[in-house]
């Protein structure tokens, strides 16, 4: 291995060690991180691996249950805590690079292979989901599969390849959904068309045997889910696959909101989650690169710019959207980067420069974020610890006083924490004989009934950005 190389290598283990020190030391942020995390916890504490629940006899429609399957199971190897529940997007991402290097080394050659991995690890988005609780690096490690195991598929007459597509497919409707298939098929449909391959598609894919794997993957789970509770499958494909699609402001949301965001907004996330590539890999398509001399146009070029520019364009009609959306593509965009890099010429040194210096920022903002609790994410770690520091008895109770849940306290309280903005919960703990305990905003504070701040005493205050959070115990004379 080179020396340029080996400062690839360098790069992305330094990568690596960052994202670990973030994953151990970052806690949990509410809101999405924190909730998906305590839907894993509460299914490995209930024991039920079908229905994923938003709280205690409240079943979670809005996703599949892969990354919440991944995540129960990996707290229940490592124990319950932030580094455990985030493993499995780690372990996903990983596998995604491993996927994309195979990919890039079997098409490009050896030194492609790393400026893809390189620029798929380094990139803003990936680095930011990868070892993130949430769906999306599931999904994208399903897409990746199925769009990298069809072009090998066809390219090299693979039966193996071509039962992997399918799988890639079952996996993504554990992971997402039909969304899965839709991000997968879009692009293939479009280059099968552009290049003519239509014989190809239906000689090279073994369509029996891999359509009945796929359903033998993903299909149990859907009867199950609706047989356990009755509903499940016309809110999450009627409401989470049509009306959240096309409704901006779609008020049929249980678990939320609606992100309504202008129509294109994905390009924007795009173009900022594969920082600092993207610039570089618009100028270099712009150029129009031709394949290097003597080497025939196979399409690979062409299924790379569908692959990274279809979903964008699907997601271009939607108005509710969010940030992670561009991850599926990551790899594609990753491959498509190497390649214009391959037939541009390019010398591989400024590449694994440019790939260090965003690993110095990357750390940079990670011990920052570290370094400043309550100024920088929202969570509730310290005040749980703090509140267990106390030695409550079992029987005590925490209470909320909010309009909102904060995911993170359920999670590091171990699903002892109840939220609620109603008198009589807070009066209730009146007539409870244990030492209980109140955790409020400041703002919040005020609309306590009077009798419960008169019985409870302010005992800490923690930061969160843009509030402060009291927890306050029942003084001893109320007990």
């Amino acid at each position: 291995m080179n020396t340029t190389r080996r400062r690839v290598l360098t790069v992305l283990l330094a990568l690596l060690l960052i994202r670990l020190i973030a994953m151990f030391f970052i806690p949990l942020n509410d809101t999405t991180e924190a909730r998906y995390a305590e839907i894993a916890r509460k299914m490995l504490e209930t024991g039920n691996w079908v229905t994923p629940l938003h709280d205690y006899g409240v079943p979670f429609w809005a996703k599949p249950p892969l990354s919440t399957w991944l995540s129960a199971a990996a707290m229940g190897l490592f124990g319950v805590n932030a580094f455990a529940v985030r493993l499995p997007a780690l372990l996903l991402a990983i596998a995604t690079g491993w996927l994309t290097f195979i990919a890039a080394r079997k098409r490009q050659g050896e030194e492609a292979a790393w400026v893809a991995v390189l620029a798929l690890a380094g990139g803003v988005l990936f680095y930011l989901c990868a070892g993130t609780v949430m769906t999306d690096p599931s999904l994208m490690f399903c897409v990746t599969l199925s769009q990298l195991a069809f072009w090998f598929a066809l390219s090299e007459k693979s039966r193996l390849w071509g039962y992997l597509f399918f799988a890639g497919l079952g996996l993504g409707l554990l992971a997402k959904g039909p969304l899965a298939i839709v991000l997968v098929g879009m692009p293939i449909f479009v280059w099968l068309f552009w290049q003519r391959q239509w014989m190809a598609l239906w000689r090279d894919l073994p369509w029996a045997g891999g359509v009945a794997l796929m359903l033998a993957i993903g299909i149990p789970w859907y009867i199950l889910a609706e047989i356990r509770t009755p509903g499940f499958l016309n809110y999450f494909i009627m409401g989470e696959h049509v009306h959240r699609f096309l409704d901006p402001g779609w008020k049929g949301d249980r678990y939320g909101f609606a992100h309504a965001t202008p129509h294109g907004m994905i390009w924007l996330f795009a173009l900022a989650g594969f920082l600092p590539w993207s610039p570089q890999a618009i100028y270099w398509l712009a150029k129009r690169p031709a394949a290097p001399a003597g080497e025939a146009d196979d399409g690979w070029l062409s299924y790379l710019v569908l692959w990274t520019l279809m979903t964008l364009a699907f997601f271009t009609l939607s108005g509710n959207i969010i940030f992670p959306y561009p991850l599926p593509i990551a790899s594609g965009f990753a491959l498509l980067f190497a390649e214009l890099w391959r037939r541009r010429q390019a010398p591989l040194a400024p590449i694994a420069w440019l790939g260090l210096f965003a690993g110095v920022v990357t750390l940079a903002a990670t011990l920052a974020f570290a370094a400043m609790p309550g100024k920088v994410g929202r969570t509730q770690e310290a005040l749980i610890a703090d509140w267990q520091a106390q030695h409550p008895a079992p029987t005590s109770h925490l209470l909320y006083w909010d309009s909102r849940r904060e995911f993170s306290a359920e999670f590091y309280s171990q699903g002892r924490v109840r939220t609620s903005h109603a008198p009589t919960a807070a009066m209730a703990l009146l007539q409870d004989p244990t030492v209980d305990y109140i955790a409020t905003t400041s703002d919040d504070y005020a609309t306590l009934p009077a009798p419960v701040k008169q019985a409870f005493e302010e005992i800490g205050r923690f930061r969160n950005p843009g509030e402060v959070t009291l927890l306050l115990r029942k003084r001893h004379g109320q007990v």
